[in-house]
Formats: structure tokens, C-alpha cells, sequence
């Protein structure tokens, strides 16, 4: 029966490994997917055209305002003066303006709310650049757990196929009483340990397709195309230095359009205190305050407003020195964001160096471990070695096959990394 299982669990695996070579899904095609469902990607988006719309209309405050105004009252304690001669008293009023507002000087305030303007909407585009590095780091360690996960499937596979080939020599020698029912026990015992590390792969594997899809917007067990395998050679990085890293990033653009921001919020704060000048044209119809039932005629006016702020206890200058502190702290945000970058780039590169020796070592221990399986099981076979050296090359064999699999996802994870850091 055992036989007949591990016989369908191999079927089962060469026929997914057979049928997933039918369409091939590289890292970069999952990026595009998870990219192009990514919900909060389409958020950022929305808020960038907000920032644009926003731009546009701080434009809208140099040009000519057009207003409509209309105003009736009644005196309700003389209605019955409503229709009263021309000359005498009539209890109602009316109005209606239509004016012509040109600003001509704002004290700057105009033009600083729309550097502001100008500063959210870059700021907005940055923040979808930082959306999509955090986007695609993110697929590439959700496709990269996924590969390992299938390795470690197939790894589970191949262990309890070993396992179960010793267990039914083991069992054929017993049956014909070559050997003690000890070494039958403890070799049934380590194909239950295969067994349920197999369940645990098989389990992890699904859970990471899962994840696979829904980060992609598919169903959860929607049928997964053949992804690369985890051991895969990765394509040879060239370090970049700070001074080529700093450009690349987001969060340093950030830096130095908050700083632009905080100089023209500074103008804006201070435009308050400078002189206000703007010219209007009326037209319209209006009886004043009290209506004597004259014939209320066309009335057009021009003016102009001139508004000079003379004495303020020092207000502006306070302000002024108010808003160069603000400016300060982003100059420092700059420089402490410039060192988070070299700590990150640091860590990215030094993570390259040593995932590399990692999977270097891994590969010779799979190797050592495989030989000496061969070795101590083809010696337990002829009588010169004890169940007890097969256990542990077995277990070594094992041990070595997930180092390994965990190396060249270390290795994938900071190469996805690096790339983050560099914003590739």
C-alpha cells in the first residue's frame, strides 16, 4: 500500500513539473501582474491626480474672478406700504451686482500657494515611484518564497521516496529473518518523520501559491504557471555607490522638494504682512438701504483696493524665524535620510557578498551529504554499517537539501533587496 502511495506522489509531481512547462511565468511577468491589480498602487494614482487637479487650480488665483451676487429684504412691520407713490417710504430693498476681481498684488501669496501646489504634486509622483519599489520587492520575495517553497516540496519527495526504498529492504531482510526487528522499528519510524515532513512541504507550497495568486488578483487555487526554479543562477550585480544611489531614490527627491515647499510656505506665511493690491468692476442694479421708489438705474463701477499692513509687534519677523526653523528640519531630514540610505545600501551589499558564500557552502554540503548517504546506505546493504549511520546520513541528507534551498532564497531575497535599494 506505502509502495502504491509514494508511487502516486511521484506521478503527482512529475505531472505538475511536466504540465508547468507549458507556460512559464519569470519574475518580471509576475511584477507587471502584481503592478497592474495592485489596489494600493491605484490609490496612489487617484492621489496624484488629485495633487494635479489641486496644481491647476492654484493656477485659477491670478486670473479674473467673475461673481454674481443678488440680495432682496422686506420690512414686514410695513407691508402695507408696498405700493406706496414715488418719493415716499417702501418696505423692501434689492440688489443685483455682478463684479470683476483682478488681483494684481497678493504680497506674494499667489505665487508661493502655487509653488506649494507644484511641491504636493511632485511629492504625490514621488510617492507612487516609493509605492512601486515596495511593490516590487514585495513580488519578488512572494515569488521567490513561492519557488522555494515547490524546491522544498520536491526535496520532501525525494527524501521519503529514499526513505521508503530503504523501508522495503529493510522489511524484505526482516521478513526472511536476516535481521533484528530493531532496525525495521527505527527505519519505520524515520519513513513517518519523511511522511510528515512531506505534509508540512506540501502544506507550505500550497500556502505560498495562495499568496501567489492573491497578490496578483487571481483565485487563491487558481492553477499556477511554472515559475523558475529557486537555484537558478543569478544574473551578476555591479555594486552602485552612494553618489549613484541617491538620485535613484524616492525618498531623497522627497527630501529636497519638502525643502523647496517649506521656502515657498515661508513666502506664503509672510505674503500676509506685505502690501495687498486688486482692482474690480461693478455692474448692476441697487435701491440702498432705504427705498423711496425712485427708478433704480444702471450703475457701473470701477475701484481699486490697496490694503499696506503697517504694525504688526513684530509678527512678521517672528513668522519669518518661525518658518526658517521649518525649513531647517527638513534640511536635517535630508541628511538623516541620506545616512538611512547608506545603512540600507551597506546592509544590500554586504548581503550580495555573503548569500553568495552561503550558497557556495550549501552546494559542497549537499554534495558531501549525498555521497556519504550512498556510501553508508550501500554499506549498511552488505553488513558494514549499523541503521544507526543510516539514519544519520539520511538525516544529513535531509538537513543539507534544506540549508540549501534556504541559501539560494537568501540569496534571491538580497539580490530583490539590493534591487529595492537601488530602486531598480
Amino acid at each position: 500500500m506505502m509502495k502504491t502511495n509514494i508511487l502516486i506522489l511521484s506521478l503527482l509531481c512529475f505531472g505538475l513539473n511536466a504540465g508547468a512547462q507549458q507556460t512559464y511565468l519569470s519574475r518580471e511577468e509576475y511584477r507587471d501582474k502584481v503592478e497592474a491589480y495592485s489596489q494600493i498602487l491605484k490609490q496612489q494614482h487617484l492621489k496624484t491626480f488629485a495633487s494635479t487637479e489641486a496644481r491647476k487650480i492654484a493656477s485659477t488665483g491670478f486670473l479674473p474672478q467673475i461673481d454674481i451676487t443678488a440680495e432682496g429684504t422686506a420690512n414686514l412691520n410695513h407691508l402695507d406700504q408696498w405700493n406706496s407713490p414715488k418719493g415716499d417710504y417702501r418696505p423692501y430693498t434689492y440688489q443685483a451686482l455682478a463684479t470683476l476681481t483682478q488681483p494684481l498684488y497678493a504680497g506674494g501669496s499667489l505665487i508661493a500657494q502655487k509653488k506649494m501646489a507644484q511641491a504636493d504634486e511632485a511629492l504625490e509622483q514621488l510617492t507612487t515611484e516609493l509605492t512601486l519599489d515596495q511593490i516590487h520587492y514585495q513580488s519578488d520575495a512572494i515569488y521567490w518564497n513561492a519557488s522555494a517553497a515547490r524546491a522544498g516540496l520536491t526535496a520532501a519527495t525525494t527524501f521519503l521516496n529514499i526513505v521508503q526504498q530503504q523501508y522495503d529492504i529493510i522489511q524484505d531482510r526482516f521478513d526472511e529473518g536476516a535481521i533484528s526487528r530493531t532496525d525495521l522499528l527505527m527505519i519505520s519510524t524515520r519513513r513517518k518523520e519523511a511522511e510528515l515532513q512531506y505534509i508540512k512541504a506540501r502544506q507550505k507550497h500550497t500556502l505560498a501559491l495562495q499568496q501567489l495568486n492573491i497578490l496578483m488578483g487571481s483565485e487563491p487555487n487558481a492553477p499556477i504557471d511554472s515559475i523558475a526554479e529557486i537555484d537558478i543562477p543569478t544574473t551578476p550585480i555591479i555594486p552602485l555607490g552612494l553618489d549613484d544611489v541617491l538620485p535613484r531614490r524616492a525618498e531623497y527627491a522627497s527630501t529636497s522638494v519638502n525643502i523647496a515647499r517649506s521656502e515657498a510656505q515661508r513666502h506664503a506665511a509672510l505674503s500676509r504682512y506685505n502690501p495687498q493690491v486688486s482692482m474690480f468692476l461693478a455692474t448692476g442694479w441697487d435701491t440702498g438701504i432705504a427705498y423711496m421708489g425712485q427708478d433704480v438705474p444702471h450703475t457701473p463701477v470701477a475701484g481699486v483696493n490697496v490694503s499696506i499692513p503697517i504694525f504688526r509687534w513684530g509678527a512678521r519677523f517672528k513668522t519669518n524665524r518661525q518658518q526658517k526653523a521649518y525649513i531647517g528640519i527638513q534640511k536635517l531630514q535630508q541628511s538623516y535620510v541620506t545616512d538611512n540610505i547608506l545603512e540600507e545600501l551597506s546592509a544590500a551589499t554586504t548581503k550580495l557578498t555573503e548569500t553568495e558564500q552561503q550558497v557556495r557552502t550549501a552546494r559542497e554540503n549537499m554534495t558531501l551529504a549525498e555521497e556519504n548517504l550512498d556510501l553508508v546506505t550501500f554499506s549498511y546493504n552488505e553488513g558494514k554499517a549499523s541503521m544507526a549511520d543510516v539514519l544519520s546520513a539520511q538525516l544529513s541528507w535531509t538537513q543539507a537539501h534544506t540549508n540549501l534551498i534556504d541559501a539560494y532564497l537568501a540569496e534571491k531575497m538580497a539580490v530583490a533587496e539590493y534591487r529595492k535599494v537601488i530602486s531598480e
